[in-house]
């Protein structure tokens, strides 16, 4: 029996999005009447019919997505810690608006099966990630921006993720940190662990063993600044000094830096460090931080687009988009 044409097909053809397909069909959102006509005459070409169900659940749809963000102590010190979630968001938003849908930001400590919204996207998912959960049980689409983790990871039929790969890009800092003089390299993470941390710290322990070096994975409670400065005195313990960190949070590394000043080790000549995300720390720190822009306004648009294309077209499958990390070099490995 032949496959129905789906808006998917439509949109492969057509080289644009699902959920752009679907708005041109429905004479909605802002695209040129070019694009617009192209689409429709790439469906009637196509001779999709659309999904009489998928129609009569429409109506009940109320057009508004959640977005769930890590929860964060925003104080002034931490703004540049959070400002990779800002950037997101406001991609987020724009793209939702876009495909007409609103976007409504809740937290994972609020009981996320309260709010009426036809999907959600879940950035930086925590083990048994509540959200997931709870929309997992409404059969509703969630997109994650990192990848599933516990007891939500075993369901590979729902598994929508749009993500960096961090096990290259850590590979990618730590040999740069070697190539640039370092060859005792340690790893500064922190709790909570999420899929980003998991798969920095599983790619620093691969890359060692691949090299013959001892790891060091030192972890802080939080990233806050009071619990990394706590922790970074840690990575100077043991006989064995370390002229290379890899600090995965940007505060991580501002209390490296700290850490190391107090202690009379210069950065960059006797000590390298790098960290992850392009923000306010890591550009305003002496020395400037080497770091990994993991362009936030890509992954924010991304998710949107895929999440609002499972809710347009739900017997869609699985779904993953990868958005590239770009090294800025600076300073602290000069």
């Amino acid at each position: 029996m032949t496959r129905r044409p789906s808006i998917r097909d439509i949109a492969e053809t057509t080289g644009v999005s699902a959920a752009t397909v679907s708005l041109a069909l429905r004479d909605k959102g802002r695209m040129s009447d070019e694009t617009r006509n192209r689409i429709k005459a790439a469906a009637v070409l196509a001779g999709y019919v659309p999904n009489s169900t998928a129609r009569s659940l429409a109506g009940g749809r109320t057009q508004l997505i959640a977005i769930s963000l890590p929860s964060i102590e925003v104080a002034p010190h931490e703004l540049g810690s959070v400002e990779y979630f800002f950037r997101l968001l406001g991609a987020a938003a724009a793209k939702a608006l876009e495909l007409d849908h609103g976007l409504l930001v809740v937290s994972p400590s609020e009981a996320p099966d309260r709010f009426a919204v036809d999907g959600a996207v879940v950035v930086d998912p925590s083990e048994d990630d509540r959200t997931i959960a709870a929309f997992d049980r409404l059969g509703l689409p969630v997109v994650t921006i990192g990848r599933r983790l516990g007891e939500c990871e075993s369901r590979p039929h729902r598994s929508l993720v749009v993500n960096n790969d961090f096990i290259a890009s850590t590979r990618e800092v730590l040999d740069h940190l070697r190539d640039r003089g370092s060859s005792s390299l340690a790893l500064f993470a922190c709790h909570p662990i999420d899929s980003f941390q998991q798969d920095s710290i599983d790619s620093y322990r691969d890359w060692c063993g691949r090299h013959g070096a001892e790891p060091k994975v030192v972890m802080a409670d939080s990233p806050m600044p009071e619990q990394a400065e706590l922790a970074a005195k840690g990575l100077f313990d043991g006989p064995n000094r370390i002229d290379g960190v890899y600090a995965t949070v940007d505060t991580l590394a501002e209390a490296v830096l700290e850490r190391a000043a107090g202690l009379g080790i210069t950065v960059p000549a006797d000590l390298r460090i790098a960290t992850c995300s392009d923000g306010v720390i890591a550009r305003s720190t002496s020395p400037t931080l080497t770091t990994l822009d993991e362009k936030a306004v890509e992954l924010g648009e991304a998710a949107v687009e895929m999440l609002i294309a499972a809710i347009l077209d739900p017997g869609s499958g699985p779904g993953f988009v990868q958005v590239s990390t770009e090294l800025i070099v600076r300073e602290s490995t000069a």
